[in-house]
């Protein structure tokens, strides 16, 4: 279990719920013992098949035992694997068993996620693993200047290195490795991409004829170069880190206006920015009774509210809704009934039509000496005892009789103590009465009583013959 945010460390809950697709790919059921580096090497299966040309038969054969794939064409392109994160603890820096690899794009994700799907057993160190979709919530950014302790559990988006992100549980951090360096321009591409723009420029202004083979390479260029998508959630952020530091934010990545990522970013929006109609947040217990999730803060509760997708998708579910609202109006309810206090003792005496105080107390005769000084009532009164103490809780007074009516025994039992080796029932057989006997048939000696009675025993045993 997370310290901080009380979950169970599995990383279940990074997983997204609708499947939308991202360039981070979650990793599930790591071993204890797997590093960054087996991590980026098991994730490196997820690679297309590389199709070879051996020079003899039995390397096709070894070759095509080795492949783990059905269909050679899925699989993310060769060293599109940008680098992986693996959770680590903050404390004790032992692995949370889950991480994440971050790809060159989008269709590079979801090429390997295909790949994944078409194995039966996808495993990183002989033990097998889940892959999915990250949430846009599993990275959050850090607005705020942290110290040098703090700072190694951060890192930086690969195309926006101003911007630090952390993983949003603070009992953990990721750790991270890069397995390929962003793409640097080389000089040559540097001086053909200036080439094609002045080409460009003077055959707009009809200096220069258009050529089919030309206009084909720069369509063909920039397409390979606009078509690189950032993931939404990072993309996000940098325009939130622009926004505060009053920076000018980057020119937008080019993507399709009617693709469903376009659409979805659009709706997002729109929804963050208009509030919800009908709030089902409760307030004191900071949580959202229609997503049936805890925050904690009221303002997370509201946050959830306005950009969560999941709540946006059980808004337009009716059942759950109705749900939601019957548990809003009993939470409302049960907060103007705790307010004031109820005496249900009170209750039950009206519906069984009964008095306050039983009515044989009002009708019972004052105690003797009622009237007296209390000195004189301390004197004579008897030795609290426990069982006078419980009697007197019931109602019961010294020198009252026991019952309702006060018409029981007033006194206590007597306990009687018998002499050791005298029958019940016996004259004399109680310590006290034998005492008493042989004050009575003896000068008051009591070894003079035991001697007198042991003769007669023994009269009577020689008697009998």
């Amino acid at each position: 279990m997370s310290s901080f945010s009380g979950l169970a460390t599995t990383g279940d809950s990074d997983a997204s719920p609708d499947g939308t697709a991202s360039q981070f790919l979650l990793l599930r059921g790591l071993e204890p013992g797997v590093n960054e580096e087996l991590l980026a090497k098991g994730v490196s299966k997820l690679y297309k098949t590389q199709a070879s040309t051996p020079a003899d038969g039995h390397a096709a054969k070894k070759t095509k035992i080795a492949s783990t794939s059905n269909d050679a064409s899925l699989g993310a392109k060769e060293g599109s694997l940008r680098r992986v994160l693996l959770i680590r603890d903050r404390h004790s820096n032992d692995s949370w068993r889950f991480g994440f690899a971050e790809f060159n794009t989008v269709e590079d994700a979801q090429a390997a996620m295909a790949k994944y799907n078409a194995f039966d057993k996808f495993t990183i160190s002989s033990k097998p693993v889940l892959a999915s979709y990250i949430h846009a919530g599993v990275f959050v950014p850090v607005l705020k200047p942290l110290g040098n302790d703090l700072s190694k559990f951060t890192f930086s988006p690969l195309t926006n290195p101003a911007v630090k992100l952390m993983y949003w549980d603070e009992a953990a951090y990721a750790n991270e490795l890069v397995t390929r360096a962003p793409d640097q321009p080389s000089a040559a591409k540097i001086k053909e991409s200036e080439n094609s723009k002045r080409a460009a420029a003077a055959a707009n202004e009809g200096l220069v004829g258009t050529a089919k083979d030309g206009e084909s390479r720069v369509k063909k260029r920039k397409l390979e170069k606009d078509t690189k998508v950032v993931a939404p959630h990072l993309q996000f952020w940098s325009n939130r880190h622009a926004e505060l530091h009053q920076i000018p934010p980057k020119d937008p990545v080019a993507v399709p206006s009617d693709s469903p990522q376009t659409k979805a970013n659009e709706e997002r929006e729109q929804a963050s920015k208009t509030p919800p109609s009908q709030s089902f947040a409760d307030l004191e217990r900071k949580c959202c009774l229609l997503c049936s999730r805890q925050f904690k803060t009221e303002a997370e509760v509201n946050k959830h509210e306005r950009m969560s997708q999941l709540h946006r998708d059980n808004m337009k579910n009716e059942e759950l809704v109705a749900k939601a609202l019957t548990k809003l109006n009993k939470s409302k309810g049960a907060g103007t009934d705790n307010s004031a206090y109820r005496d249900r003792a009170k209750e039950r005496r009206q519906a069984f039509n009964q008095p306050k105080q039983p009515a044989a107390q009002h009708n019972r005769p004052k105690a003797p000496g009622a009237d007296s000084p209390p000195a004189k009532e301390a004197d004579t009164a008897p030795a609290p005892s426990k069982g006078a103490a419980l009697l007197g809780k019931m109602g019961w007074t010294a020198g009252e009789g026991l019952g309702a009516q006060g018409t029981g025994r007033t006194e206590a039992i007597a306990t009687e103590l018998y002499q050791q080796g005298v029958g019940l029932g016996a004259q004399g057989g109680k310590i006290g009465d034998a005492i008493e006997e042989a004050q009575r048939q003896t000068n008051g000696r009591y070894s003079d009583f035991l001697t007198k009675t042991k003769d007669k025993a023994k009269e009577r045993f020689e008697s009998l013959g």
